[in-house]
């Protein structure tokens, strides 16, 4: 029996040996053998201390070398080629920043070059007019009939020249400019009529109130032109001025007539013994011809306004449609990067495809905020010159605040002086660099972009408009170039009937009434319990736009602030 167990031992062993062997020869990657008799060789070598690894072939040593050696080399070269085009992008952004410097450098010189010249041309025209007005004096003093006569034809020739036509219109213009010559001052008030008549030249006279001088206009101490011409001594002067509608009743600053000053007898007898009926009578017909061109000028006035709203009620239909236009490029353009990100978290490997599709929308986008900027511009221009029109240029100024970018924590966050609390409106900013948009999106706010679709469906803006009430917060509607203030409107009527009217009112904070917009699904964060009156006060809404003449309901609704671009923030 004990022979028969030995034996049984030893093949045992031999069996376990050669199961051990091989596991060895599957290395340390692969799993071993069972052994022929169908046990696991793990099982019966469990107590058997681990046999040490073989080494390797050359064989397996040359490939392992030829490996490490291909691998660095295709490294090395993969590096080289990320150096090179990290240098040739540093490069490339280089000579960009330098071709944007020199192309801003020469814009800005342009600019001011342009303005010298505008100010020249306007100094020019200011010198040229000075000269007109002092040829014309002093031609009215001299008796220079001919000199005025051609005084008066280059104010028509320069009409000419500015492009005012021969139309009622420019016929009241030209009438306007020709009677602002004939009445000039100089530095003490005396008009060309006060100087001919000191002068005593008769056929001066009558040209000039033929060409509607005011024959009882007052210049230095309140000197009438028949005060100046009786205090001379001109008869021919006095009678062509009574002839033609000057008033003898009249008192200077010195409490005298032109009677009383008069320094020859035949004067003072022409004057006593004057009718005045006759003045009475030329007054009233020069006071009709006055306010028969008062009528002509206010009737040209109102034409011009209505006109000229039909232009602003043009290029409003045009700078709205480039708007829309516009904010279906930017909603092209938001759901092509929306679609490329979704294709690199699948990983679908068509990045090229939609890389190209987001630059043609890009570039649409482009284009279509030139034309939109462009249309805004030139409805600004024509309400400007509506309102010139309408209401004069002292109320065309901005009404609202106006602050730099480094001001806009103080005004906005801060409300320094509570001019936004007593005002009672949110803030339009008003941006057009879109310096003010970086700065709140990096801010504690909740960001809102409203030419982007999926910023401005009706969760986003629940949500939104809940973690700024929670958390007490800002809630900030970035416009960009586009008037999206009525889809904003929409989308919080969408939400809730009336919510727009009590957020733009601050009535969603009495009583409660966000409370309205809590769902099942919204999570503890958001339980009743967890909205607190000290946050919810310092809940405020923004909107942002990047219109320099904003509409005039926005003006209305929202409380305009202003920023202006000072020299270090440019």
């Amino acid at each position: 029996m004990s022979a028969r167990k030995a034996a049984g031992g030893r093949a045992a062993a031999r069996k376990g040996a050669k199961a051990a062997a091989a596991k060895q020869a599957a290395g340390p990657g692969r799993a071993a053998l069972p052994a022929c008799d169908g046990r696991r060789p793990a099982q019966e070598d469990a107590a058997a201390p681990p046999s040490p690894s073989p080494e390797l072939s050359c064989e397996l040593k040359a490939a392992l070398t030829l490996q490490c050696a291909f691998r660095r080399l295709l490294a090395c070269h993969e590096r080289a080629r990320r150096l090179k085009e990290r240098q040739e992008y540093n490069e490339l952004m280089e000579r960009l920043q330098r071709e944007a410097f020199v192309a801003l450098v020469r814009r800005e010189q342009e600019e001011a070059e342009r303005e010298r010249k505008k100010e020249e041309e306007a100094k020019q025209k200011q010198r040229e007019e000075q000269q007109r007005k002092r040829r014309m004096l002093e031609a009215a003093f001299d008796g220079d009939v001919e000199e005025m006569k051609a005084v008066l034809q280059e104010v028509e020739d320069l009409d000419t020249k500015n492009g005012i036509g021969t139309d009622e219109k420019g016929k009241t213009i030209r009438l306007r400019n020709l009677i602002n010559m004939v009445e000039c001052t100089d530095a003490n008030g005396n008009t060309p009529l006060s100087e001919a008549a000191g002068g005593g030249h008769p056929l001066a006279i009558q040209m000039l109130i033929e060409n509607g001088a005011d024959p009882n206009s007052r210049g230095a101490f309140n000197r009438t032109p028949l005060y100046r011409a009786a205090f001379g001594g001109h008869l021919a002067a006095v009678e062509i001025l009574l002839q033609l509608g000057a008033d003898p009743r009249l008192y200077a600053d010195d409490g005298n007539t032109p009677e009383q000053v008069a320094s020859l007898d035949s004067l003072v007898g022409i004057l006593s013994s004057w009718d005045i009926s006759l003045t009475e009578s030329m007054l009233q017909k020069m006071e009709a011809e006055q306010q028969r061109r008062t009528q002509l000028e206010k009737k040209q006035k109102e034409a011009e306004a209505r006109r000229m709203t039909e232009e602003v009620e043009q290029l409003a239909k045009e700078y709205e449609r480039c708007s829309k236009e516009l904010q279906r490029a930017y909603c092209e353009l938001n759901r092509r990067i929306a679609e490329h990100d979704k294709c690199q978290r699948k990983q679908m490997g068509n990045a090229e495809i939609t890389l190209h599709a987001i630059a043609g929308a890009e570039r649409a986008v482009e284009e279509l905020r030139v034309d939109a900027e462009h249309a805004e511009e030139e409805l600004s221009l024509a309400r400007l010159k509506l309102r010139e029109q309408l209401r004069g240029e002292a109320e065309t100024e901005f009404q609202g605040l106006k602050c730099c970018v480094q001001e806009l924590d103080d005004v906005l966050f801060k409300d320094v002086g509570g001019k936004i609390r007593s005002d009672g409106r949110w803030p339009l900013v008003i941006d057009p660099s879109g310096q003010a948009a970086i700065f709140l999106r990096y801010r504690d706010t909740n960001y809102l972009n409203t030419v982007n679709p999926s910023d401005m469906s009706v969760e986003t803006i629940r949500l939104a408009l809940l973690g700024a009430l929670r958390y007490g917060k800002p809630l900030v509607f970035d416009m960009m170039e586009v008037n999206m203030f009525d889809t904003v409107k929409k989308q919080l009527e969408r939400l809730e009937p009336g919510l727009a009217e009590a957020v733009l009112g601050r009535t969603i904070l009495e009583n409660e009434r966000y409370l309205s917009l809590l769902r099942p699904a919204d999570g503890p964060e958001y339980a009743d319990t967890e909205f607190q009156r000290a946050r919810t006060e310092k809940f405020k809404l923004f909107v942002i736009t990047k219109q320099q003449h904003p509409p005039e309901e926005l003006l209305r609704i929202l409380l305009p602030i202003q920023v202006i671009l000072t020299k270090s923030s440019r």
